[in-house]
């Protein structure tokens, strides 16, 4: 027995050594382990750096959500400003219809009213690109009946005169441009006079007429009518600045136009009805001709 512990006793020393701390351990499990000042110490300095790192921690978690929240508003805010600028064209656009519907139904009633004339609505696509322009283009031409030199008109009053025409558009030249002149009455006193643009889009200036006729501030002017030119009674616009001179045979004056041609987006053009063929469908022999 002795041999046997002899020989074996770095083993059992071993064995016991190992054995004592297990047994500790597993007396002091059942027991509430109260905690050592090592223990103190460590959670003493461990306490604050896990504070730190709990408060980054949920920092990162708050500020991920608060991203996530802000992309959903950013995303339903985009979702918003289109559905919006949606609805504002569309808005826009029905404005616009009503407003051109309420052009062309005047349009229309002046039609009405003008007897004996063949008015064609035409819409105008273009402006000259001087803000002293003196033409127009109406997307009317040739193929609709349009000749060169058909009068242009609007609800307010005379526009102008064709000047150049393609198959599908018409150059339009304005009552104010420098070239043109149209016969005028005085609606009041249907004194005659001539009315011939100067250039200025705002303004026509009053010519050949007689000193000695009761011309006043205001008077309105209408076409006097004359061919290859404006029907008689359409409005040309009305009197300004009138200067009687002591001397010369004519009254110098200046003519507002009655149309504002900057705000024009439809026109009428007047067109000359076609020539009726003769009842029996038999074309009438010069005169002097021998059948």
């Amino acid at each position: 027995m002795r041999s046997l512990l002899k020989r074996y006793r770095e083993l059992i020393f071993v064995v016991a050594l190992l054995a004592i701390p297990f047994s500790v351990f597993f007396v002091k499990a059942k027991k509430a382990r109260e905690m050592t000042f090592l223990d103190r110490a460590v959670v003493a300095l461990i306490a604050p750096v896990e504070r730190i790192l709990t408060g980054i921690a949920f920092v990162g978690i708050d500020a991920w959500q608060s991203y996530l929240a802000l992309r959903r508003v950013r995303e339903e805010n985009v979702a918003l400003r289109r559905e919006n600028l949606r609805a504002s064209t569309t808005l826009q656009q029905a404005a616009e219809l009503r407003l051109e519907n309420e052009r062309l139904r005047r349009l229309l009633d002046f039609e009405d009213k003008q007897s004996g004339l063949r008015l064609l609505v035409a819409r105008i696509v273009a402006v000259g690109a001087s803000p002293h322009s003196h033409t127009l283009r109406i997307a009317r031409g040739s193929d609709d009946g349009i000749v060169k030199g058909s009068p242009v008109i609007a609800p307010e009053g005379v526009v102008g005169m064709v000047s150049q025409l393609t198959g599908s558009y018409a150059d339009v030249q304005l009552i104010v441009a420098p070239l043109s002149y149209v016969p005028a009455l005085s609606q009041r006193t249907r004194s005659r006079s001539t009315v011939h643009g100067t250039g200025d889009i705002s303004r026509c200036k009053l010519e050949y007429a007689l000193r000695n006729d009761d011309l006043h501030e205001g008077d309105v002017l209408v076409t006097a009518g004359a061919p290859n030119s404006f029907p008689p009674g359409l409005r040309l616009g009305h009197v300004t600045n009138v200067q009687r001179k002591p001397v010369g045979l004519f009254t110098a004056a200046e003519v507002i136009p009655a149309v504002d041609f900057s705000r024009l987006d439809e026109v009428a053009v007047i067109v000359q009805p076609a020539a009726k063929p003769p009842a029996d469908g038999i074309a009438e022999a010069p005169a002097g001709a021998t059948p």
